[in-house]
């Protein structure tokens, strides 16, 4: 059981209100019995040294117990483990640094993340909105956060994931943010963009429009992996900015393997025949390079992949000088989906080919797109049963919802 025992110290009585010790000490043992690590902490007041004690002898019975001193540790320290504690690949974890430098670190960074309450959460979201982010960044952002949270419960620094008290009527578990309409640009846009694209680059982004592909996977685009006779691409490898020298011999460049996918498990997607065209295109302009027959190629550097970071600045750029700078290259993603879907293709086929891990992950990201396809279901229906029904709507007689006499009598004699 926790103890408490009052060690008085030296300062005069007078100054005993204001001084900074802690006279109550409570003293107790980690869970295990007398195997349990025996732990000490002080407080100014009885009152919160005595609530202390029965709060640890609670957790201890309940098995929620945690090590007060885990909780000390800065947010910025658990981020970092937790960064480290999962499979990302270089580039993710560098995006993952930029994220935390410019939204988590100058707010929560030297805080221990056992101070971090719901209020603190709700104060950061608020500095969000202050500093002219959109809802849907701050909510995604809020969802990773989250997750370090959880992470934090699952390791027993903290007790509780303080994101989930910070909004409770928002659905727990939404760790995807779905597109809206102002997401996904029209095909006139998507045009436009193109249109300003330098010509060694077009053919990836029209890939990337016309084929559902990532910028990495459209910059890995090789003679090899197309199937020219069926026009279909196998989408296998892709250009990262960090971890390919199993392939290009340097740490930027191409690597085998997807998002989700390993090298084995490479998913296949259609080429419009329009498409399959530009390819032929460039491939007679500007010729492939290497054993795969790679269509692009730095501009640079002979034999050497184009930046991915490069790729990213040009589609910026043609976007900038399209007028639609608030796309970016996942809009043309948006955009083969929203196309697929309009086409009331089935959603297991779009989630195969775009690459997403199940067709929950497409429902979740474009479901006001599902509900459109839904009406236009009903009125496919409707148009085909609609007018033979014409024939036989005299027939139908509607069921009478006034009892006749007969029927009165009978229950008369049930009564």
């Amino acid at each position: 059981m926790a103890t408490i025992k009052k060690e008085d110290c030296s300062c005069p009585r007078r100054k005993k209100p204001t001084c900074p010790h802690k006279p109550y000490r409570v003293s107790y043992r980690e869970p295990g019995g007398r195997a349990g690590k025996p732990r000490q902490v002080s407080f100014k007041k009885l009152e919160d040294a005595e609530a202390f004690a029965v709060k640890v002898e609670r957790d201890k019975d309940l098995g929620t117990y945690i090590n007060p001193k885990a909780g000390q540790r800065t947010f910025q320290q658990v981020w970092r483990e937790w960064v480290e504690a999962g499979t990302l690949e270089e580039s993710s974890k560098r995006n993952y640094q930029s994220v935390y430098d410019n939204h988590y670190g100058p707010f929560f960074g030297n805080k221990p993340i056992g101070s971090i309450t719901p209020t603190i959460i709700q104060e950061w979201e608020a500095d969000q909105k202050e500093r002219g982010y959109k809802e849907n960044g701050i909510n995604g952002r809020k969802n990773v956060l989250s997750s370090v949270f959880n992470y934090a419960v699952a390791a027993e620094i903290i007790g509780r994931n303080p994101c989930k008290k910070a909004n409770p009527r928002r659905r727990s578990g939404q760790q995807i943010t779905p597109v809206t309409d102002d997401d996904i640009p029209t095909m006139e846009e998507v045009l436009g963009i193109i249109a300003e694209a330098p010509k060694l680059i077009r053919a990836g982004f029209w890939a990337m429009a016309g084929c559902g592909m990532r910028p990495g996977e459209s910059l890995a685009l090789s003679d090899e992996s197309m199937d020219w006779e069926r026009s279909v691409l196998a989408v296998d490898h892709q250009v990262s900015a960090y971890g390919c020298q199993e392939i290009s011999g340097y740490r930027r460049g191409v690597k085998r393997g997807t998002k989700h996918r390993a090298f084995e498990q490479a998913r296949k997607t259609p080429v419009p025949e329009s498409i399959n065209e530009i390819f032929n295109d460039h491939i007679d302009t500007f010729e492939t390079w290497g054993d795969r027959g790679w269509f692009f190629e730095s501009p640079r550097l002979n034999d050497r992949h184009p930046s991915y970071d490069w790729f990213l600045d040009q589609f910026k750029a043609a976007a900038k000088l399209a007028g639609t700078p608030q796309y970016t290259p996942k809009s043309f993603r948006h955009f083969f989906v929203s196309e697929a879907i309009h086409a009331q293709i089935p959603l297991f086929e779009v989630a195969a080919w775009v690459g997403h891990r199940t067709t929950r992950t497409t429902e979740l990201v474009y479901g006001h797109l599902v509900r459109r396809a839904m009406d236009r279901g009903a009125r496919t229906m409707h148009n085909r049963l609609g007018l033979k029904l014409e024939p036989f709507k005299g027939l139908i007689v509607p069921p009478s919802l006034t009892p006749a006499e007969d029927d009165i009598e009978d229950w008369d004699d049930v009564a």
